[in-house]
């Protein structure tokens, strides 16, 4: 006789990683909403209530599943998981690139209102955060993490072109806005089904 396998846990995956990912899965849903909000901004009324109302469906569907995987990780594997000692420098080498991006943000857009540039912040803020998820693909062994970086980035890069371009003060806010939302639930969806091999192995120091 053999024993099932629970089909929500992959078996080449560990407890640790299989937490991570469900965690960042739902990080990724509630930042993909705000996003979201940004981009309906400038829309319709009625339209911006639509698509707003749609992502948050969508965001607590994403969270929903992550939380089913994270309760999953009980009956994973603990083989590979990282010791205390490295979890405390992953942990401090994940403070340093969030408090270096806060700090990023906060001087831009202290900078661009000082100079009236105030329609550009949702646009700067998006290449900010989509330049942190570089570090952050090393520092977690998440390859993904170089495309929602990149994402992020291009569509900051458009809106700063296209925008001023063509004199159209709504594409400051839809363009990042929506461009980093689908961005991260693209991510959001990849951390919730990818096993372990396709982005490379977890690193430990």
């Amino acid at each position: 006789m053999t024993t099932a396998r629970p089909t929500d846990v992959p078996s080449a995956i560990s407890r640790a990683e299989l937490r991570g990912r469900a965690t960042g899965a739902g990080v990724m849903a509630f930042f993909g909403l705000g996003w979201t909000a940004c981009g309906v901004t400038d829309m319709p009324v009625t339209a911006g209530r639509a698509v707003f109302a749609a992502a948050a469906l969508a965001s607590i569907t994403f969270a929903f599943l992550a939380a089913r995987k994270s309760r999953a990780a009980a009956n994973a594997p603990t083989d590979g998981d990282p010791t205390a000692d490295t979890k405390k420098k992953v942990g401090r080498r994940f403070g340093l690139v969030v408090l270096a991006e806060w700090v990023a943000i906060f001087a831009i857009a202290r900078v661009l209102v000082a100079t009236d540039h105030a329609e550009a912040i949702p646009a700067f803020v998006a290449a900010v955060v989509g330049i942190h998820f570089f570090p952050l693909a090393r520092l977690f062994g998440i390859r993904a993490y170089h495309l929602t970086g990149a994402a992020m980035c291009a569509s900051a890069l458009t809106a700063a072109v296209l925008a001023p371009l063509t004199s159209t003060a709504a594409l400051w806010t839809a363009l990042p806005g929506f461009g980093s939302a689908a961005a991260l639930y693209a991510t959001s969806v990849h951390l919730l089904r990818v096993h372990r091999g396709t982005d490379g192995p977890r690193r430990r120091s």
